[in-house]
């Protein structure tokens, strides 16, 4: 019984750590935004992973028998320094992955980094002593007469850390800052014709077309999505009633393309309708990778369309 009280006050803060921990990723994981996420999470990224990665390098706390002891000022600030670094090296390394910079990711990725620092400090602090008090033998003399130089070195080692950590969120922030932005990703879709100075505008669309005839058209897609895409874009013919339902559809063509990011497709083809009849639409839809097997506008990745009459 004597064991496990003395052993709990050297491991409630980690516990507290911990359980502060779940629940910022669970109100993360909710449906809370806005002010009241904030006031659950701001906490918790200005201090509880730092205080966890500095419990892991300096695990023991009692001033009296500790080597490496931190007072509770520099133990204050080394934990926020460290998560305000840790918060930023997670936040622009984010931008590397697939996973976009928002609250969940970089709660989960803190969450993980808190959770591992606070077992290896509860590792370190049972190995030191039996109770977990941090009072270890002292083979070569007495505690108290090697206390200065222990103190000096374990604060030389939290400054190099900190020191090192910042130097990593410097480097993570430069290096983010020289690559391509990544902003909202998106695809350019249009329609081009071509004018009599032989130039291409988004204007000047055919408003008739004789059946049996052909329309020379362009279209083109500029890919902003910041990597390679395959694209597809199908070309149908629709009549419609009066409510937008599409009675009757026919494919007039198809055509597939691999842009690289930044590019721009642009594409000349010839239509050639097949149905006949008044404010028949001429429908454009952009796929990413696959064609589903019915082509329509409700599951195209971007549709643009003009209306023509057939003759």
């Amino acid at each position: 019984m004597g064991r496990w009280s003395d052993a709990l006050p050297a491991t409630v803060d980690l516990l507290a750590a911990v359980g502060y921990t779940a629940v910022v990723l669970l109100a993360t994981l909710s449906s809370l935004d806005g002010v009241s996420l904030a006031a659950i999470a701001l906490p918790f990224l200005l201090f509880v992973p730092g205080y966890a990665v500095v419990a892991s390098l300096f695990p023991t706390r009692n001033p009296e028998y500790e080597n490496h002891r931190l007072i509770a000022t520099e133990r204050i600030l080394y934990s926020v320094v460290a998560s305000i670094c840790l918060a930023i090296i997670v936040g622009v390394n984010l931008e590397f992955t697939p996973w976009p910079i928002r609250p969940t990711p970089v709660v989960t990725t803190l969450a993980i980094v808190t959770v591992v620092a606070a077992v290896i400090a509860w590792y370190r602090r049972r190995q030191r002593t039996p109770t977990g008090l941090g009072q270890p033998s002292m083979p070569f003399g007495n505690s108290r007469a090697t206390s200065g130089s222990s103190d000096g070195e374990g604060i030389q080692l939290g400054t190099i850390v900190v020191g090192v950590a910042i130097l990593v969120t410097f480097a993570s922030v430069t290096l983010v800052a020289a690559q391509p932005q990544r902003g909202e990703t998106y695809t350019e879709f249009g329609l081009l014709t071509e004018n009599e100075a032989g130039d291409l505008e988004a204007s000047g669309y055919p408003e008739q077309i004789t059946l049996g005839e052909s329309e020379q058209m362009y279209f083109t897609v500029t890919n902003h999505e910041m990597e390679t895409t395959e694209y597809v874009v199908v070309v149908q013919l629709a009549r419609t009633a009066p409510t937008g339902e599409v009675i009757d559809r026919t494919r007039l063509d198809s055509y597939n393309n691999r842009t690289a990011a930044g590019d721009r497709w642009l594409q000349r083809h010839t239509v050639t309708p097949v149905l006949e009849g008044e404010r028949l639409r001429l429908t454009y839809l952009l796929y990413r990778g696959s064609l589903p097997d019915q082509p329509t506008t409700e599951n195209a990745y971007r549709e643009t369309h003009i209306w023509v009459d057939i003759t």
